[in-house]
């Protein structure tokens, strides 16, 4: 036999993973990475300092994780609208338009993280811009599309356009934190398509 001081049983895990990080996304989804301290982490997600240290690494490691699981749901409605064939401007204005504000927007985590540089993780900044690259490959490879449908004028810069459509998904995101009305952002975008016809 062991005895008790020489031999530990391993404890069970009485919490689920991705629960955790479910809530602690939205907790630093509504505060930033700095706005989210790690007190309210703990009673938000259940889970206590030392689980959090040996799951997560830390508040570091934790907010990874919770935008890891943000970028993942995020690229997978872009990817399922913007793969859609035929690609081409439909697919352009159909993201866009999908866009939803309400009373409990909080902008988008990504863009939130971006805009945080100097604050939040390395590792999760660099997560972020790879994730806003390939949005706007996406949109890239929609144009390309659409300049040979002839939808869009063939000699126009599409890299240049592609930038352009990323800075108004990125724009429109913000608009949605200072109160655009869904009636404004369809304004916009319809604006953005007339400009995207005539280039």
């Amino acid at each position: 036999m062991f005895q008790n001081d020489r031999f530990e049983m391993a404890r069970p895990r009485l919490y689920v993973r991705d629960e955790v990080i479910d809530k602690a996304m939205e907790l630093f989804w509504r505060q930033g990475y700095e706005g989210a301290h790690l007190q309210a982490l703990v009673e938000h997600t259940g889970l206590n300092r030392f689980s959090l240290y040996k799951e997560f690494g830390g508040k570091a490691g934790l907010y990874e994780a919770a935008l890891e699981r943000f970028l993942g749901l995020l690229l997978a409605q872009y990817r399922q609208v913007l793969t859609q064939a035929p690609l081409g401007l439909e697919n352009i204005e159909a993201v866009l338009k999908s866009l939803q504000y309400g009373s409990q927007y909080y902008g988008c985590f990504m863009l939130n993280t971006l805009t945080q540089k100097d604050t939040v993780p390395p590792g999760a900044f660099e997560k972020a811009v790879a994730a806003s690259e390939e949005i706007e490959a996406l949109y890239h490879g929609n144009l390309v599309s659409a300049a040979a449908r002839g939808q869009v004028n063939a000699g126009a810069s599409l890299s240049g356009l592609g930038k352009m459509l990323q800075t108004l998904d990125q724009g429109l995101h913000i608009q949605g934190l200072a109160g655009t009305s869904d009636a404004q952002k369809d304004r916009v975008i319809a604006a953005a398509m007339t400009l995207l016809r005539a280039t």
